[in-house]
């Protein structure tokens, strides 16, 4: 008889058993306390990852005026047509030969092109003091009565180039005008580009061009600096009185 009465136990036991499971109620669920989650590294070849638990939450996305987003608006790009020629500053080296008293000079900055350029710039004129031998003298041009923003704005100058003249007059300089001379060592020109609120252009805020001595006197009066639309000097070219 013994065999028989275990076998009938355990199917008692596991009929109460079920029983009880079938009288939960329908909204109860499982809790998870859980807290001590490890993560373990996992090494793969002989780079070694981390593992972390995942969710399948979704996030939302930022809402408009939460503080979550960046100013997406900015200040409009200025182009070289929006800067012009604000400053011209001539610096003339004199060699072993000096200008006279009294004889005029008239230094002129403006572009190489376009009709009546050379109104539209910037000259210092008739400027009749001695430029002493082996001294360095700087000048900052006045504009002319006829300047023009717009003519002169970068965009116009990368086009036609920079000239720069020089104009030697020993007339009314003495009984031996003719005779006097005047020998420039070098002759630099610094050009500052600004745009209508005076700040300057991120290149061509300050450019100083450096151009070669010449000789000037009665006869060969005036010497042209030029240079190319890219601002590379050019060779000089002097004007001999008609």
């Amino acid at each position: 008889m013994k065999p028989f009465i275990f076998p009938a136990f355990m199917l008692l036991s596991f009929a109460a058993n079920a029983q009880q499971k079938t009288g939960l109620p329908a909204s109860t669920k499982p809790i998870i306390t859980n807290t001590n989650i490890t993560m373990r590294p996992v090494t793969t070849g002989s780079t070694a990852l981390r593992t972390t638990p995942t969710t399948s939450a979704v996030q939302e996305k930022p809402k408009p005026g939460s503080g979550n987003t960046s100013p997406s608006s900015s200040a409009p790009g200025l182009t070289d047509a929006d800067y012009f020629l604000a400053v011209a500053r001539v610096t003339i080296k004199t060699a072993g030969d000096n200008k006279e008293k009294l004889s005029k000079m008239m230094v002129s900055v403006y572009p190489a092109a376009g009709d009546d350029n050379y109104q539209k710039g910037y000259t210092l004129e008739s400027w009749p003091e001695e430029l002493k031998v082996w001294s360095t003298t700087n000048f900052t041009l006045p504009r002319r009565a006829g300047f023009e923003q717009a003519f002169n704005s970068l965009a116009h100058y990368r086009q036609t180039g920079v000239m720069l003249d020089v104009l030697y007059n020993t007339v009314g300089n003495g009984l031996f005008y003719i005779s006097d001379a005047w020998k420039i060592q070098e002759v630099s020109v610094t050009l500052e580009f600004k745009d209508k609120n005076g700040n300057p252009h991120p290149t061509y805020g300050s450019k100083t061009l450096y151009f070669p001595g010449v000789y000037l006197d009665f006869y060969k009066w005036k010497v042209y600096y030029k240079t190319d639309p890219y601002f590379n000097t050019l060779p000089p070219t002097i004007e001999n009185r008609q």
